[in-house]
């Protein structure tokens, strides 16, 4: 059976232990959770005095309302506990909410079965806490909902943050690899260029920028590394589209290429001796009669030739347009 500590109002070591404490105290009767006594510091926080701490409030008063039922469950809880450690929420007279961390324990002040109270006030950590929850809480859901592909690295490059669209284009669950090495779960990535560079930009902190074709999974990614101090910030993207894109389009440029030389050079000379012969045919003596089949062939191999140059002009602005 725990032992309570005996109090009462007279002990010099109370006075000193109690009243002259810096940090807020109270004592508060068990059954009836009205307050025995408070401290001067408790008077100066809270904004009550002392007379109404000991005559016109109970404890239900320093808990917000929603918290009520809670608190109750707390007294219950640790009614016959000796030492009780808790995180709270206070209200001040003001109505002004306060965070608290409470040590608390089992007293009999003046043979009333009562609690001590020691109250340690940490609004200011617990609002930097919360803001810094909020802020982190944000920067995730940016993170989460960008189109890129996003990861962290620490300097061991032990994935640190993985967000969806690292799962999606990758084809790895965020948890497969957080707080591991990618190339120790998959080796083949040990011997890509992402190695390397993950490597070079984290001992030389250089951003890096490279793309990759990633053989299992039949992609392309381009991958654009910043280094921290002791870290690597790695976006990507899936550019696979884009390049089989380009690779039509060098495929097309390669055929137009080859339609521009098998007009210049297969179609055009034999076209070009065609006309070399009418030239001189038109030089020889000749009867009258073979004047105009010779202008009416000269005249369609000379719009043959426009022909063909027609169709190298529009190759050409066609490559051009592609590049």
């Amino acid at each position: 059976m725990n032992t309570c500590l005996q109090l009462n109002d007279n002990d010099v070591s109370f006075d000193v232990l109690f009243y002259h404490n810096p940090n807020p105290m109270w004592i508060v009767e068990v059954d009836t959770l009205r307050f025995k006594d408070v401290n001067e510091a408790a008077i100066k926080h809270y904004g009550y005095t002392r007379s109404e701490f000991l005559n016109d409030i109970g404890l239900s008063n320093i808990r917000p309302l929603q918290e009520q039922q809670d608190m109750l469950d707390l007294i219950k809880k640790i009614k016959h506990k000796q030492t009780v450690k808790n995180e709270l929420t206070h209200v001040k007279k003001d109505g002004s909410i306060i965070y608290v961390n409470i040590t608390s324990f089992n007293v009999t002040y003046n043979g009333t079965l009562c609690r001590m109270v020691i109250i340690h006030d940490i609004t200011g950590q617990k609002l930097k806490d919360i803001k810094l929850t909020e802020a982190v809480d944000k920067m995730n859901e940016t993170l989460e909902s960008i189109t890129d592909g996003f990861i962290t690295l620490n300097n061991k490059l032990k994935i640190t943050y993985w967000n969806k669209e690292a799962e999606r284009i990758l084809c790895i669950k965020r948890e497969a690899v957080l707080h591991k090495s990618l190339w120790e779960i998959y080796p083949y990535y040990h011997n890509l260029q992402v190695f390397k560079q993950f490597k070079q930009s984290l001992k030389h902190k250089e951003t890096v920028k490279f793309e990759e074709y990633i053989a299992p999974l039949n992609k392309w990614i381009c991958f654009t590394v910043y280094p921290g101090v002791e870290s690597l910030t790695v976006y990507f993207q899936d550019i696979t589209t884009q390049k089989h894109g380009e690779e039509q389009i060098n495929l097309k440029n390669q055929s137009l290429d080859r339609i521009a030389f098998v007009n210049s050079h297969i179609i055009r000379k034999p076209l070009a001796n065609i006309l070399g012969i009418i030239n001189s045919l038109e030089l020889l003596p000749h009867e009258g009669h073979f004047d105009q089949p010779l202008k009416m062939l000269k005249q369609s191999a000379l719009e043959l030739d426009e022909n063909i140059k027609d169709v190298n002009n529009d190759v050409e602005r066609t490559i051009n347009n592609c590049e």
